[in-house]
């Protein structure tokens, strides 16, 4: 253990924690999370949720609509959910959005998390000492309160990443259409078009397998499709990354015309870019605007220079989400008792960003900043990594319990069985959403019927 965090252990054991005011920004999973490991840190936590209800993207009625309706999480409960709190069994594993919006609803009630409902956080900006002073809005006006401490778990489904398609400007027409897939709902509108939909991850794989019962013929560009490769009986046509759109309507790959129909619509399936309106990029110290990416946070959590900011959700495609928001949030709880605010020194946190920084600007993929296995680590090695990386605080969670390495084993495992069943082709079935996972917990034990 490195010296500096054995000294800080040492304090926090003999009882000079810091508790810190923390401004908790967003009532989601991320969030309600965060709030409850401040909580049991001896912080107090005030959440700020612009909807009516904890959830976010999952609540009941959300102010992001980017839930469309017909989905089902593309993970088993089993390894969404908080070793703390099961999903009720009488839901199959695969749940729907609204499941998934009770379930934090539940959590926060079980840890006793609560928010200022209604709340627009405006305007969050540094004071002198580490802290900030917090602008937000609500029915009754603007309030601005001074904070020891933030942290930013509103998402990221807020701003789309919006490429443009080679040939789009000459395909474009009165009658033709793009769209981004967080305006996406029902197939409906779709019948009898035939559909190009941009983006081979879980919202493209989802609606390319809807609009198949609907539309006349789909086509699917992504980074995993190398070759043409058209199923006629499926009406559709599998298109590698540098396709473009010509005015005659067709597709093509150089000079080779993808098989199918003209397209009438776009979809772009392409994800997001970090928002977060309420920080100034000069004023914090920060690159994100229109980005891929989020500098520079130290353990992808906790600004390297300014260390009472922390972000808890930052990461995109997180096999097991709400563990890792827990890992993190205990982290930052046990990093914000301290009286400096961070567990490492300054020196090592701008060195560990900077070596993420080099190696994806040797791939020139910034959106493989956050991911856990750009260095070849995983996140199951993450988890891990902050759980050791911060003192242990009193066992309050599973996470600080003589079986935290077993439980994670054991959702590791269920995870590699879902992704072992998972389609190879965006097309192929869903089957594996029909499976159903029942677990032994206190054995790691568990078993599978598809």
């Amino acid at each position: 253990m490195h010296k500096s965090l054995l000294m800080m252990a040492a304090a926090l054991a003999e009882g000079l924690r810091v508790s810190r005011r923390v401004a908790v920004v967003g009532g989601g999973s991320a969030g309600v999370a965060a709030a409850r490991f401040l909580k049991q840190a001896g912080h107090k936590p005030n959440v700020f949720e612009t909807g009516a209800s904890f959830g976010g993207v999952w609540a009941e009625r959300p102010t992001n609509n980017v839930v469309y309706k017909n989905l089902r999480t593309n993970l088993p409960k089993q390894v969404m959910q908080s070793p703390d709190l099961d999903f009720p069994s009488s839901l199959p594993s695969y749940v729907d959005g609204r499941a998934l919006g009770a379930y934090i609803s539940t959590y926060a009630e079980k840890f006793g998390v609560e928010a200022t409902f209604g709340a627009r956080v405006l305007e969050v900006t540094p004071l002198a000492d580490d802290r900030w002073q917090v602008k937000y809005e609500t029915q009754q006006g603007c309030v601005e309160d001074d904070y020891d401490a933030v942290v930013v778990c509103n998402g990221h489904y807020e701003a789309p990443y919006i490429p443009e398609i080679p040939g789009q400007d000459e395909w474009l027409n009165g009658d033709r259409s793009i769209i981004h897939s967080l305006h996406y709902n029902v197939p409906e509108p779709y019948e009898g078009k035939s559909v190009l939909i941009v983006g081979g991850r879980s919202s493209g794989v989802d609606i390319s397998r809807e609009l198949q019962n609907v539309a006349d013929w789909t086509y699917i560009i992504e980074k995993k499709c190398s070759d043409l490769v058209s199923d006629s009986q499926k009406r559709v046509t599998h298109v590698p990354v540098g396709a473009a759109l010509n005015a005659d309507g067709h597709l093509y790959v150089d000079s080779t015309k993808a098989p199918g129909p003209p397209v009438d619509s776009v979809i772009l399936a392409t994800g997001y870019v970090y928002a977060f309106p309420f920080l100034q990029e000069d004023e914090v110290g920060m690159e994100f605007e229109g980005r891929r990416s989020c500098r520079p946070l130290y353990l992808h959590l906790q600004h390297a220079e300014r260390p009472t900011l922390g972000f808890v959700g930052i990461q995109l495609a997180v096999p097991c989400p709400i563990p890792t928001f827990e890992a993190q949030s205990r982290y930052l709880g046990e990093a914000w008792a301290t009286s400096e605010g961070a567990l490492t020194p300054l020196g090592e946190r701008q060195s560990w960003v900077a070596q993420r920084l080099s190696t994806i600007e040797a791939s020139g993929r910034e959106q493989d900043l956050h991911y856990t296995t750009a260095e070849g680590s995983s996140a199951w090695a993450y988890i891990r990594e902050l759980v050791d990386a911060a003192p242990s605080p009193p066992k309050t969670s599973w996470l600080d319990s003589d079986d935290f390495d077993a439980r994670l084993s054991t959702v590791e495992s269920i995870y590699r069985d879902r992704g072992a069943r998972y389609p190879t082709k965006p097309w192929h079935d869903d089957a594996y959403r029909r499976c159903e996972y029942s677990v032994d917990w206190e054995r790691g034990t568990w078993d599978v019927a598809c």
